[in-house]
Formats: structure tokens, sequence, C-alpha cells
């Protein structure tokens, strides 16, 4: 048996009234609509294309408001919403229809740091959150850029030796782009060095360098007499170690008391290095 045919038939007179017109059916009977989705979430570039127009009196006439009409058959430059489009014919007959400009999920990218607040030179630990999968991701740029070696990574490590703003910006495959950023405030490393020992005391019988944890390491440490022989040296070690510092002696024996200069060289954690100097006064 063969399946019944299905005819799409409009009828037309001459001669109608505008509401007979519409009576027998000369108006427009339906359209055929082509949605162009908004391309990135919050864009304004949606777009109405009424494709096919099913009966009605040619030329045919378009609209958003049913007031402007044109012959153009697309509407652009739409943010996503409802519309009504109105057709009009030839005839005066017009036929609405409501359509849907849909717009994607908004492309968010949420950048964490494990400490804001950091001494110079100290590892920070960057991390950026994105509601997408990693393999939708066209593009990472992390900013400013001499920071990061390899850019397209989610995870980094930062050493500091200034206050930092750290951006990213995450780019999808439709080329939508979500950016954030987050302020790193480095500290002032704290060093200290002490002005007096006694070689006497229990306590404060060694001079040293003391620091906080952006110092990676004394470089050298330099104590002279007063008419400028050097009576003390130690190169690269660790500070806050009084055991590593200067006791008081020259070649084993106590020196005399009274003022010792001193120079001492710290490096830093992000590389840098500064020279310290004055004197220590020795107590015997």
């Amino acid at each position: 048996m063969t399946p019944p045919r299905l005819l799409y038939a409009c009828f037309f007179t001459i001669g109608l009234s505008l509401q007979s017109a519409i009576l027998y059916g000369v108006c427009v009977d339906s359209i055929r609509v082509i949605i162009q989705p908004v391309q990135c979430y919050g864009l304004r570039n949606g777009a109405i294309l009424i494709d096919t127009v099913y009966c009605g009196e040619k030329p045919f006439y378009y609209s958003l408001d049913g007031q402007s009409f044109s012959t153009r058959p697309i509407m652009e430059s739409l943010w996503s919403g409802d519309y009504t489009v109105y057709v009009r014919d030839a005839s005066g007959c017009i036929y609405p229809t409501h359509v849907f400009v849909p717009e994607p999920e908004e492309l968010k990218v949420s950048l964490s740091v494990s400490d804001e607040s950091v001494e110079a030179g100290v590892p920070v630990q960057l991390k950026a959150d994105v509601n997408i999968p990693f393999k939708d991701i066209r593009s990472i740029e992390w900013r400013p850029p001499y920071l990061f070696a390899q850019q397209a990574m989610l995870e980094q490590e930062v050493r500091l030796s200034d206050t930092t703003t750290i951006a990213i910006e995450i780019t999808n495959q439709k080329n939508c782009i979500a950016r954030d950023q987050i302020t790193i405030h480095i500290e002032k490393t704290n060093v200290y060095l002490p002005n007096v020992i006694s070689t006497s005391s229990n306590t404060d019988a060694y001079f040293t360098v003391f620091a906080g944890e952006g110092v990676a390491q004394v470089l050298s440490l330099q104590v002279y007499s007063r008419n400028g022989s050097l009576v003390f040296e130690r190169q690269n070690f660790p500070p806050n170690d009084p055991l590593k510092g200067w006791n008081g002696r020259c070649r084993g024996k106590v020196v005399q008391s009274g003022v010792y200069p001193f120079l001492a060289v710290l490096e830093y954690r992000d590389g840098q290095k500064k020279s310290f100097q004055g004197s220590i006064t020795v107590i015997n």
C-alpha cells in the first residue's frame, strides 16, 4: 500500500478585502526560521533569519517590533532572549511567531593563590579553576608572561621580589574569553644583625645573620679589625644559625674588646643579592 502524500496548498482569491483574504487563507500560513545563537555569553551577535515564508502574497516584509518593516529577512546583532518575528505580505496580512535566541553558559575562571602575602622569594602556588573540561580550552595566557615559562597549565609556581598582580586569560574553542586576576603582596624580609656580642655570655656570644624566609643563604660574612685586617670570614651558610657566625675570636684567641666593622652579602630566594655593612661591638 502506497502511503498518502502530504500536500501543502495555499488558496488565493482576487479582489477580496483584507478581512476576506484572511478568511480564505491568502495570508502567511507559517514561516521557517533559522536561529544563530549568541557566540559567547553576554555578547550581542545573535541573529534570526526568516528562511522560508509559506503562503501569503509577495513581497514580504519583516519586523521585530511589528511597526518598522523591512524587506531584509535577517535580524542581526541580537542579545540572547525572546523575540516576536512579524512577517507582513503584500496584502497587509501580518503573521507573528515567537522565537528564542539562546546563548552558551558563561565561561568562568577563578584564580586562587596559596598565600596572598609572602616574603620575597618564597614560592607561591597559583591555581586556575575553569568551568569547562581542559580539552575544551583553546589557549591559556598567564601575565606577566616573563614569570611563566610554560603557559598551557592551570597550576603554576612563582617566586616574586615585588608586589605583583597575576592575571590569567582562558579562551575556549568558540573563542569565548574569561579572565581573572589576583594581587600577591610581598612583605619586606626582616634582616637582623646584632650590634653587640659578649665572649663570656652563654646566649650572646656569636655574631651572625638572622633573617626571614625570603633569605636563601648568607653568601659571605666578613669581620675586620679597626686597622682593616680580616679577622673572620665564612661563605655560603644558612641564616639564623649562631654557630655558623663569629664568636669573637681570631686564630683561636679572643679578640680585644672594641668595635669591629663587618660586611654581609645575602642571597634572596628570588635570586637577588644584597649587601649589609655595619659594626659589631665585642665585650669581654
